[in-house]
């Protein structure tokens, strides 16, 4: 009898344990999908997927968009240096939006966008002012070299190569290192570590900003893909320009043209989802092909370097080959940094004659260290 009467009480103690662990078990986390994931495609029109209560999109990416217009310009200007006397202190003042340097009222007007404080500006202070005065170098340059622009250029002549490619006495055609510079020098940087990094991932998302229909974090993921793209859906061949053409045709390369478009728009629904595990899986997935499509862009440059018929056309070639490994050290936890960067750089740059004196072999060399770390074919060529 005693044992029935304990066997009793050990049963009724299991099972009151037994029901306390079931009333201490959490249910999973359901996310409510105001946006469906399953409902974008590629075809989805970035603003018109992200409405607000007022009826309005919520994205807005003006600034990004007139920063991209303003290297256009620069662009522009400079590519004039071929039969006109170029200005440094006009480039200087564009870099840094002073003295109403540009042709549109509205860009002149925009004082508060400026490519300048954009530049490298994850690196340190100090850092970020080395990479800025770089450009500086090469406005100062690109004045200097446009008043031989009469001169047939040649080993240790700078003047233009071809009828239309100024370059400096070591073949150096110093507009791509501008352009292809600031591709990674502001719009990866700004994407990959500014506005899809830590300080600004972790901005409010619960109320909107004073006077605006979206909230801090939903706008900076917008601002991330303004320097991406100006366009409603990504890519639009013919119609992209500077990081957006050249991911374009490196993601397009690597199979992954609308995935990189799919994770912008899914990142931006997980936001307003309020689902940051989803978000998060999609800045990781953007740094990583952000990265790898300007890495094979570098390798196709310096192979289409390798199969070039003329001086004009090579060291055009290699000039944005250069400028693409320069950019490669803007990428999240870039893969090249900043000093292995530099050290490939050397390989291009740094013989007494500079492009002149570059063989086969040296080209080689730098090709295959880049295309070895990201996995990438070495032969790769793109232009789609």
């Amino acid at each position: 009898m005693q044992k029935l009467i304990i066997s009793g009480l050990a049963l009724t103690a299991l099972f009151i344990t037994s029901c306390g662990k079931k009333e201490n078990v959490i249910p999973p986390t359901v996310v409510e999908q105001k946006i469906p994931y399953t409902s974008l495609t590629s075809a989805s029109g970035y603003k018109a997927t992200f409405i607000g209560a007022d009826g309005l999109t919520t994205v807005n990416y003006q600034g990004q968009t007139d920063r991209i217009n303003m290297l256009k310009e620069m662009d522009n200007y400079i590519k004039t240096g071929t039969t006109a006397n170029l200005d440094a202190a006009k480039l200087a003042n564009m870099f840094r939006n002073q003295k109403a340097p540009f042709t549109s009222a509205a860009l002149n007007a925009a004082s508060d966008k400026v490519i300048s404080s954009k530049t490298a500006q994850s690196f340190s202070a100090t850092e970020s002012d080395v990479e800025r005065q770089r450009f500086i170098g090469y406005f100062n340059e690109l004045e200097r070299i446009s008043k031989m622009n009469g001169n047939p250029a040649a080993q240790g002549t700078a003047g233009v190569l071809g009828g239309n490619r100024l370059v400096d006495e070591k073949g150096f055609e110093l507009s791509q290192f501008v352009q292809k510079g600031l591709i990674g020098a502001m719009m990866l940087d700004q994407i990959a570590n500014i506005y899809l990094g830590t300080e600004k991932q972790a901005a409010d998302n619960t109320a909107s900003v004073s006077g605006k229909n979206y909230t801090a974090l939903e706008h900076h993921w917008d601002e991330a893909y303004g320097y991406l793209t100006a366009n409603e859906t990504y890519p639009i061949k013919g119609s992209e320009s500077f990081l957006g053409e050249y991911i374009r045709q490196g993601t397009f390369y690597n199979g992954g043209n609308e995935n990189f478009y799919l994770a912008f728009l899914k990142g931006r629904a997980a936001i307003v989802n309020n689902d940051m595990a989803t978000r998060d899986a999609q800045i990781t997935y953007i740094r990583t092909e952000l990265e790898k499509a300007i890495a094979t862009v570098a390798i196709s440059y310096l192979n289409k370097t390798n199969t070039a018929t003329d001086d004009a056309s090579r060291f055009h070639s290699l000039s944005e080959g250069v400028g693409f490994i320069y950019s490669l050290r803007f990428a999240h936890n870039a893969k090249i940094n900043k000093a292995k960067s530099e050290e490939l750089l050397n390989i291009l740059m740094g013989k007494t004659n500079g492009f002149w004196s570059l063989t086969p072999a040296d080209i080689n060399s730098v090709r295959d260290q880049v295309a070895n770390t990201f996995g990438i074919d070495k032969n790769v060529v793109v232009n789609h």
